[in-house]
């Protein structure tokens, strides 16, 4: 599904779609009303951000205030994962990674869930929220992977909530794999 966003002079995308076809699944994606409460509210506070890489948070923060202005609640469930996380994370099968292998160990990563659907999400609906950030990240000139890309040159299996830094490992000073 190829689906070009319109953005205004300010660079920020309006708060409608583009076409009908990216219309009709963002209206299964929003809920304005819960991005009024208290939950949301507290959602968006809940992945500790200190250890986070700059360029990181410039872009999270970029593309959660464009899934906002088209009213679709969705939180950082993760950025800084520390060994003991990462490796449970392994041990319970929720990540292909052991500590010091992950972006996030390094704060070069975000998951980012839907606020009220979480991981469940269909494919259509991933790639919306796949094309949005990649459109937010090119705008930003932010060098971001999102994980629903499957395709050579991409270190993980599909997982669509993912976003990491390019070329993370070379920026912390890791060698590749």
């Amino acid at each position: 599904m190829s689906l070009k966003l319109c953005a205004d002079p300010d660079g920020m995308l309006p708060a409608r779609a583009a076409s009908p076809e990216h219309e009709t699944v963002l209206q299964g994606l929003r809920d304005r009303p819960f991005m009024l409460g208290e939950r949301y509210a507290a959602q968006q506070l809940r992945a500790d951000r200190e250890g986070s890489r700059p360029e990181l948070l410039a872009f999270l923060d970029a593309f959660q205030r464009q899934l906002r202005a088209l009213g679709v609640p969705m939180f950082p469930h993760c950025l800084v994962r520390d060994s003991a996380a990462q490796d449970a994370a392994y041990a319970a099968g929720r990540s292909k990674a052991q500590a010091g292998e992950s972006a996030h160990n390094f704060g070069c990563a975000v998951d980012l869930v839907h606020s009220r659907r979480a991981w469940d999400l269909t494919k259509r609906e991933w790639a919306v929220i796949g094309h949005i950030g990649k459109d937010v990240a090119a705008r930003n000139q932010l060098k971001i992977n999102w994980g629903g890309d499957d395709g050579p040159g991409d270190n993980f299996d599909w997982d669509p909530a993912h976003w990491e830094l390019r070329n993370w490992r070379k920026l912390v000073g890791q060698k590749t794999p």
